[in-house]
C-alpha cells in the first residue's frame, strides 16, 4: 500500500476516533464485540470464523491473532482487536484495534497491510 494511502487510512481512523454519533464522552468510539453469527463482509466470513485467526505481515510472517471483531453497532463490524505476538515488533500494549480496511485475505491468510509504525497510534481494546 502506498505511503499516502496508509496515511489517509490512519487519519480516517483517527477522525472516527475523534467524534461522531458512536462516540462516548471520552472521545473514543463506543466499541462493542460483534456476535459470532454476523458476517464480516470484506472477508465473507463470520465473526466466529475470524476469532483466533492468525494475522500475518506483508512478507507472510505470523505477527499475531484476532482476539475480537469489533464495531460501533451490533451488526456492523468495522475493526479487529489484534493480539500481536511478542517479538513481532508491534509492541506489547494489549489487544490493538485495527480497522478492517487495513487487512486483506490472501490464500487463506489474513494479511495486515500496515507496518508497526502505523499501528503504534491505534487504540487498545479494553473489554
Amino acid at each position: 500500500m502506498p505511503a499516502m494511502t496508509k496515511r489517509i487510512a490512519a487519519l480516517s481512523f483517527a477522525a472516527m476516533l475523534a467524534g461522531g454519533p458512536a462516540t462516548a464522552q471520552t472521545g473514543q468510539p463506543a466499541w462493542m464485540e460483534i456476535a459470532d453469527g454476523v458476517t464480516v463482509a470484506p472477508f465473507s466470513m463470520t465473526v466466529d470464523q475470524l476469532d483466533d485467526f492468525d494475522v500475518h505481515d506483508a512478507s507472510g510472517r505470523k505477527i499475531g491473532e484476532v482476539e475480537e471483531v469489533l464495531g460501533t453497532s451490533p451488526d456492523s463490524p468495522s475493526a479487529l482487536a489484534i493480539d500481536f505476538d511478542d517479538g513481532a515488533g508491534y509492541g506489547d500494549r494489549g489487544d490493538v484495534i485495527v480497522p478492517l480496511e487495513m487487512f486483506r485475505l490472501d490464500g487463506g491468510r489474513l494479511i495486515l497491510s500496515q507496518d508497526a509504525g502505523a499501528i503504534a497510534s491505534m487504540p487498545v481494546w479494553r473489554d
